[in-house]
């Protein structure tokens, strides 16, 4: 980020070292960062191979989103537009439109749904992705912390042929199985056995991905991934939606870097995570 008068804005990225080629994550959280130019994510990647082991935001946000979204990243042939998403997801696909031919630079105003996990999809915006998004308003950013937080899941399954996620607030609206899973989790409990958590008794995800085999995406493009739980300010996303999300701001200052360098006060009112647990779980092998 752009230094301020006492030096770079304090930003921050936690990296896992277990690498994971399967898993079910729950992301249990009091508090995630909001506001003019913030862009944090809970995320998988293996960044050195980018993207041929894929990436998958399990929660990504900028500014003030108001939608929750999870996102696939990968190399070709990694395509969603078989799934029936009236049948397997609450959510729908984002929309890519605007988007400029790559030959001739003309401007491609068809609404397209990104359901091609490819970043290089030429009807899609440049690393897009394939991304399922929230149909319920408020469960993810500033709403989502002026309920006290919840919880975001993820399962990642190639043997069930498919990756799928859910997002509950507040907690109490949490299912019983979630909450019993991670109430019980800690090694140090005793008299009381760990409840296992079964994602089929969830109800349906806001967002499902097809992969593995009989699929239009090989569960071989998404391997040796860790966690990373970050926050980063402007950029790519939350940096080009500034104008648009942040029009008061934008007015004052034209640029999110501007913005960001010289309002410290105003942006670390919201800007920090609050994270009750990170909880990973997987099959035997």
């Amino acid at each position: 980020s752009t230094n301020t008068t006492d030096g770079p804005r304090k930003s921050i990225r936690l990296e896992g070292k277990t690498r994971f080629d399967h898993g079910l994550f729950l992301f249990d959280l009091h508090h995630m960062p909001a506001g003019c130019g913030t862009w944090p994510a809970f995320w998988l990647t293996d960044e050195n191979v980018w993207p041929n082991n894929g990436e998958i935001d399990i929660v990504e946000s900028a500014n003030y989103l108001e939608y929750a979204k999870t996102a696939l990243h990968t190399s070709d042939k990694c395509d969603m537009s078989g799934v029936k998403e009236d049948q397997k997801m609450t959510g729908d696909w984002d929309i890519a439109v605007g988007v400029p031919d790559p030959v001739t630079g003309k401007t491609d105003m068809i609404p397209r749904k990104s359901t091609d996990c490819f970043v290089y999809d030429k009807h899609q915006w440049l690393n897009q992705g394939c991304v399922a998004v929230d149909k319920t308003k408020g469960r993810i950013g500033v709403p989502f912390n002026g309920q006290g937080g919840g919880v975001y899941a993820l399962e990642w399954d190639p043997d069930n042929r498919h990756v799928r996620s859910w997002v509950w607030t507040p907690h109490e609206g949490v299912p019983q199985n979630v909450r019993d899973a991670i109430r019980t989790s800690s090694t140090l409990l005793r008299g009381e056995k760990k409840v296992v958590p079964n994602p089929d008794t969830w109800g349906l995800p806001f967002g499902y991905f097809s992969i593995g085999r009989g699929t239009n995406c090989k569960s071989s493009h998404f391997q040796n991934m860790r966690l990373v739980i970050n926050l980063a300010f402007c950029g790519s996303v939350a940096g080009n939606r500034y104008p648009i999300d942040c029009p008061t701001q934008y007015t004052q200052y034209p640029t999110c870097e501007q913005y960001v360098a010289t309002n410290p006060t105003e942006i670390e009112k919201d800007a920090y995570w609050k994270i009750k647990g990170v909880y990973v779980y997987q099959r035997a092998q």
